[in-house]
């Protein structure tokens, strides 16, 4: 396998098993069903991978994204396609090569065409809440001429802390503004998986 879709295939196996604690998380202010859904789509990834293998990153974005919406296709799954297909919209658009300046530009991609599908704003609880300081946190980066590796650490970083703060929030979007009591000390399931999966690139990216 490439470096790319060995990235992502250990990502995946980080996203299944925890399963278990995302669908704990979703089950205070959704369905609890989220680890499942996110799992599936992480196994459609796995199993698409060898077929990326050599492949850009465009390619590799836009093809994992539309086996996620086609394999996964509840509303998390949908927010996880969008933001693989817009990620990799900006890389076909962006110069060639991997570098903290272009993977800043994917995030901030993916994180616009979640707030424009989803119709939430930074403050919602919600993934947003960790996804936008690890864009920010990116953006930095890169300007301060960081590596990839790097950069990725910092994101991570700013996404946990970012999820972190969710517990004290209450939900404003979806099904769980309807209970939103009811999610206040968690940690909002979205948010949790932006910094999991952020965090398993910081570590699998090599330094």
């Amino acid at each position: 396998m490439s470096a790319l879709t060995e990235v992502f295939a250990a990502i995946a196996r980080e996203v299944v098993a925890a399963r278990d604690e995302l669908n704990r998380l979703d089950a205070a202010a959704g369905d609890g069903d989220m680890g499942l859904t996110m799992a599936t789509a992480a196994g459609a990834v796995t199993d698409l991978l060898p077929q990326l293998d050599g492949q850009d990153v465009a390619s590799v974005l836009k093809r994992c994204g539309g086996e996620v919406a086609r394999k996964a296709p509840s509303t998390s799954g949908t927010l996880l396609a969008t933001a693989l297909l817009r990620a990799g919209r900006a890389a076909a658009e962006a110069p060639t090569g991997s570098t903290a300046a272009q993977l800043a530009a994917l995030v901030n991609a993916a994180q616009v065409g979640i707030q424009e599908r989803g119709k939430a704003v930074v403050g919602d609880k919600t993934l947003l809440d960790a996804l936008a300081p690890a864009a920010e946190a990116l953006r930095l980066a890169a300007t301060r001429g960081a590596s990839v590796h790097e950069a990725l650490a910092d994101a991570a970083s700013a996404a946990s802390t970012g999820a972190e703060a969710t517990r004290s929030m209450r939900p404003k979007v979806g099904r769980a503004s309807w209970i939103a009591d009811r999610s206040v000390g968690h940690e909002d399931a979205g948010a949790h998986f932006v910094a999991l999966i952020l965090t398993s690139a910081a570590k699998h990216v090599p330094g």
